[in-house]
């Protein structure tokens, strides 16, 4: 699919019942296998927008915000991981998880086919490289050692492939987009991708990562799905020029900051994204809560304290959506969710999702994602709820059933009759 060139008149962001929508010509823009470009997030469209403007085009062919919003749609959605199907395969060409998980020696690397040609015609870019290489792995190093709490607790330690498997499976849709669309444009393996998903590493060091993994003599790639194809350093045995470098880099760069931005139209987490919410206050779209169980005035655990937050996510998942901050008074300070007495961050999550399950059924889950963030020394659970699709009742054991929704800044139950009326007016059949 190609729209070249680009009439910016014609574009119109459209607000429906449960997302947003980007028109053409009056036609909804679709992605390559047909399916509506769409988003609960109006900022990612409105990225799209202004990229097709300033390129004058819509493609699938270039690397874009239109190609990414297309792997959600045409594979995520649909439950098609390219990258998490070939992921031992793509994992065995990635020379940073053998250096990190010791198969691989840096000295090995001067095996490489085109290491003897770099070395006697550009010993600058071999620096480079072999620079780049240790900035990655001590960014890899900060990122197993944050994950390792929430993968590691209470587990045998996992293989470095499979931590890294499971890392990625623990990622929201719009990362595993990025992730795959830059493994596969790039033949970037899977370290790079990941450390750029979750903010470990800047573009250059992306792209001065690429030549370690290019010079390697790699196992047969499996073919990419997506009719986005990067270029790549070398040809392996062949020889890199510093011309032929540069050129490639700023390709590939202006590629890693499309997903860069993609990324920041999602993020609203980070040290200062989480105290920015936390200073706009309570509102129609955004709730605080002290701790998930435990009753801080009786010093125990009480379930009308889990009761108090499971009616804040019910009430945003029938409404329009919303944030509900665990660990975070209602005055704005941080009391934290260390205050919950778990005994690590994995069994607060465990609980947080067996109260979910339990109380409003399995297939909820799809528009809740948490996320734990820090804030003052402490750790603060980000919960953001996307509106359900169908209603959403609150079944929880020793309660009534109830229905609620979110009106102004608060949380109501509805009666019988009230709940009747509001689901026949807010779900489409």
């Amino acid at each position: 699919m190609k729209i070249s060139p680009v009439e910016p008149g014609l574009l119109d962001l459209a607000m429906r019942d449960k997302d947003f929508a980007l028109f053409y010509q009056n036609k909804q823009l679709l992605s390559p296998a047909g399916n509506e470009i769409r988003s609960e997030n109006q900022r990612v469209l409105k990225q799209l927008m202004m990229e097709a403007c300033f390129k004058n085009s819509i493609s699938d062919e270039e690397f874009s915000v239109y190609t990414l919003l297309s792997v959600i749609t045409d594979f995520l959605d649909k439950e098609i991981d390219p990258f998490l199907e070939n992921f031992n395969q793509i994992a065995s060409t990635d020379p940073i998880l053998k250096l990190r998980e010791g198969s691989l020696k840096a000295s090995e690397i001067n095996n490489a086919p085109g290491f003897h040609a770099l070395l006697e015609n550009e010993p600058v870019l071999l620096n480079m490289m072999f620079f780049g290489i240790n900035s990655l792995l001590e960014a890899f190093a900060r990122f197993t050692l944050e994950m390792r709490e929430i993968l590691f607790a209470g587990k045998e330690p996992l293989a470095w492939k499979d931590f890294l498997m499971q890392s990625y499976i623990n990622l929201p849709s719009y990362k595993k987009a990025v992730v795959n669309l830059l493994s596969f444009t790039h033949n970037s393996a899977v370290v790079l991708p990941m450390l750029i998903a979750d903010n470990y590493i800047t573009g250059i060091e992306y792209v001065n990562g690429l030549p370690a993994i290019h010079l390697r003599e790699t196992s047969e790639l499996p073919s990419s799905p997506f009719t986005v194809h990067g270029s790549r350093f070398t040809d392996h045995g062949s020889r890199i020029t510093v011309h032929g470098f540069r050129e490639t880099a700023l390709t590939v760069l202006d590629n890693v900051r499309d997903a860069v931005g993609f990324l920041s139209c999602y993020s609203n987490t980070g040290k200062e994204g989480l105290n920015y919410l936390i200073s706009k206050g309570e509102g129609n779209d955004l709730e605080f809560k002290s701790t998930l169980r435990w009753d801080l005035r009786a010093g125990k655990t009480n379930q009308a304290v889990e009761r108090a937050c499971l009616k804040s996510i019910s009430a945003f998942l029938n409404s329009n959506g919303g944030l509900l901050l665990i660990g975070v008074r209602d005055d704005g300070s941080i009391e934290g969710i260390e205050s919950d007495r778990f005994p690590n961050t994995d069994k607060f999550l465990l609980h947080l999702w067996t109260l979910v399950r339990t109380s409003f059924g399995t297939d909820v889950s799809s528009y809740i994602h948490a996320e734990l963030e820090t804030a003052e020394g402490k750790t603060v659970c980000t919960v953001k709820c996307s509106r359900s699709g169908r209603p959403v009742f609150l079944r929880q054991p020793g309660f009534p059933e109830e229905f609620y929704i979110r009106v102004g800044p608060g949380t109501i139950a509805l009666a019988v009759s009230e709940a009747l009326k509001y689901i026949a007016d807010h779900f489409t059949a």
